[in-house]
């Protein structure tokens, strides 16, 4: 056989090979219909010439890439939308320029701007229903965790139904991590004690919110179907729309879950500014093959540490060459994110004690805050060993654990 021939043989294997993995793959798992999609095949009748409220973000897409807004407006009456970042949407000229509407519904538009000032009455009172439509990223201090908290708080207070449409949990429905909130330190980044990793869909955390807190909302699931638990949003085939600014990528949940209480002391970047955020820890005086090294010792599953030198674009460092390290997660289900971040925590403050200001509480509180305790960052200060720190947490974990168990609408 002459050689181009035997070239065009061997590139058919491999395309064929290639194909036949894809195929695999995609057959892993049914294909995923989100709450949306599963309330307008099956279950208009609920919300069918209603007036309705809406909290939903600019991820609130079905299937089909149209938005929750426009979907639903094809049914029922939008009277309210409500957000908790800037609008993403065409807003009408309003001639007394005090209020937002949208164009396409001619809805009122409510930014919320600090998840702990709840809704109004008022911003309801011409509402039947409220539907609630948003891409969760399963972390705590998430701002629309807090804003769901407030949302199902009035809708008992008004006596007014909520239904919210389910998605998926980006990070995967196994994973929960970290401590659970001390209400002493209840902020804008979480109002209840749940772990900093909760390990639930966004519809299951407020099945949770509803029954443990007695928030007491006439709350309606709309649950997805084709949804496994050990999916990463990777595995589900849709469409990623980022839920934040930085989380531009469906796997960055699971980075920022490590990083993001990390960057709060605003002495390190936790890479904001480069193409990857959340990925990496860096300054101009940071060795990364020591403390790569220095991590690997802790022999953390599924997790991987190496030295990086590179340059942000904006934010801390701008347009400087910094060194430090990457962080990358070989196994989603293995990993931890909290214990990760700790151990990072614990080596850089071994290491750079005079860079790292643990005991200065005004630079330090942003960080317990988002951790949602403090003896974090005091058990570090008193050289304890990580094992004492994750004792601590895991005590009331236990019993997040048994509780959460009967809220969860998927199984594994």
């Amino acid at each position: 056989m002459k050689k181009s021939n035997l070239r065009v043989l061997f590139i058919s294997i491999i395309l064929i090979f290639c194909i036949f993995k894809q195929a695999v793959a995609a057959s892993t798992y049914s294909p995923l219909k989100l709450g949306i999609d599963v309330l307008m095949e099956e279950n208009q009748d609920l919300i069918k010439g209603k007036k309705v409220g809406m909290l939903i973000a600019p991820s609130s897409l079905n299937s089909e890439f149209e938005h929750t807004i426009d979907v639903i407006a094809k049914i029922a009456n939008i009277k309210a939308v409500f957000t908790g970042e800037k609008y993403f949407r065409s807003l009408t000229e309003d001639a007394s320029k005090t209020k937002k509407i949208d164009v396409l519904t001619e809805a009122r538009v409510y930014e919320i701007i600090d998840p702990l000032k709840r809704p109004t009455i008022e911003e309801l009172d011409m509402c039947e229903i409220i539907i609630i439509d948003v891409q969760d990223i399963g972390i705590r201090y998430f701002n629309y965790v807090t804003i769901l908290a407030q949302f199902l708080e009035l809708a008992r207070d008004i006596d007014l139904p909520v239904i919210l449409l389910d998605r998926p949990n980006p990070i995967n429905g196994l994973l929960v991590a970290g401590p659970m909130l001390d209400e002493s330190l209840r902020s804008r980044f979480g109002v209840y004690p749940i772990p900093l990793v909760h390990g639930m869909t966004y519809g299951e955390l407020a099945l949770y919110f509803n029954k443990v807190f007695g928030l007491g909302a006439k709350l309606t699931v709309i649950g997805m179907e084709g949804y496994s638990r050990e999916m990463t949003y990777s595995d589900t085939g849709l469409h990623w729309v980022p839920p934040s600014d930085h989380l531009s990528e469906p796997d960055y949940p699971s980075y920022y879950a490590i990083t993001g209480f990390l960057g709060e002391m605003g002495v390190f970047s936790t890479g904001v500014g480069t193409t990857r955020p959340f990925h990496y820890v860096l300054a101009p005086w940071m060795d990364g093959e020591l403390i790569a090294h220095n991590l690997d010792k802790y022999n953390l599953k599924g997790i991987r540490f190496r030295a990086v030198s590179t340059k942000p674009y904006y934010g801390l460092y701008e347009r400087k060459q910094v060194s430090g390290i990457e962080i990358i997660i070989l196994d989603s289900l293995a990993y931890d994110p909290v214990i990760t971040g700790v151990a990072i925590l614990q080596v850089l403050f071994r290491l750079y004690p005079d860079r790292i200001p643990l005991d200065n509480t005004s630079l330090a509180q942003n960080m317990d805050i988002l951790l949602g305790v403090s003896y974090i960052r005091e058990s570090i200060l008193k050289k304890a060993q990580i094992n004492a720190i994750i004792s601590e947490w895991n005590i009331k974990l236990a019993g997040f654990l048994d509780r959460r168990k009967n809220f969860l609408i998927y199984r594994d």
